[in-house]
């Protein structure tokens, strides 16, 4: 893959999710749609283009048409125990660098340096901080638990199928042993939409990008994916509790 081409798909991406987060999401909230489900439900229409766009790939690439030969493609293989040791490191990791870095974003925030966008709901912006407690009782009032898993599931395996299955082996033909720091670089930049998150995003991403090259199994993306992304819902069970 080109560099031309790494940077049309993190324009495309990005732009995607600038469009739906700033355009879509508000739109959905003035119709009526509680806060939740309409950030949701826009962040699910990228998802949905990833899987898409993974497909057509795959088809464009001329390989035979067939589920084995696609998960074969996006190397989607049989996990080991080493490999899960992998995910769950790498996940730990990666929820790590939230909790380490959101301190330092809130006074980035609080001290202008970082501005943030009018609007952002209260969930997301570093300065409203709401305990675990307070954001369950509002899933639950706003009636989305139920999305919470299809919308996880999505997230997760349309992001490891199309960054790490479909894009990754082809930049790595191209950059060999350096593709997992520009992969991570162009990873991480596609979440544009939440600027302001970006440091600990880069870390997880630049560290996911690097586990991959190491495994050489989407299996684990997936599963770090999974248990970083899983951890806050994890730990609302565990309050309630």
């Amino acid at each position: 893959m080109a560099a031309r081409e790494s940077v049309l798909h993190l324009a495309v991406i990005s732009l995607l999710g600038i469009g739906c987060f700033y355009g879509l999401r508000p739109y959905l909230e003035h119709e009526g749609w509680n806060s939740y489900p309409a950030y949701l439900i826009s962040l699910s229409v990228v998802f949905v283009v990833m899987l898409a766009w993974s497909v057509l790939d795959f088809l464009r690439e001329g390989h035979e048409r067939s589920v084995p030969a696609f998960l074969c493609r996006i190397r989607l293989r049989r996990p080991s125990m080493r490999l899960l040791a992998w995910s769950v490191g790498l996940g730990l990791l990666m929820f790590s660098a939230t909790l380490v870095l959101s301190p330092l974003i809130s006074r980035a925030v609080s001290g202008v340096w970082l501005p943030i966008p009018a609007g952002i709901p209260d969930y997301l912006h570093p300065l409203q901080q709401m305990s675990i407690a307070q954001i369950r009782a509002e899933l639950v009032a706003q009636g989305v638990v139920p999305l919470i898993p299809v919308a996880l599931l999505l997230n997760i395996l349309a992001e490891e199928i199309f960054w790490r299955g479909m894009i990754f082996p082809r930049q790595e033909l191209a950059y060999g042993s350096r593709t997992f720091l520009i992969h991570g670089l162009i990873w991480a930049f596609s979440h544009l939409f939440q600027y302001w998150l970006l440091p600990p995003i880069l870390v997880s991403s630049v560290a996911l990008a690097y586990v991959y090259q190491r495994t050489g199994n989407t299996w684990t993306g997936i599963l770090a994916h999974l248990l970083n992304n899983a951890a806050p819902f994890i730990l609302m069970i565990i309050v309630v509790a």
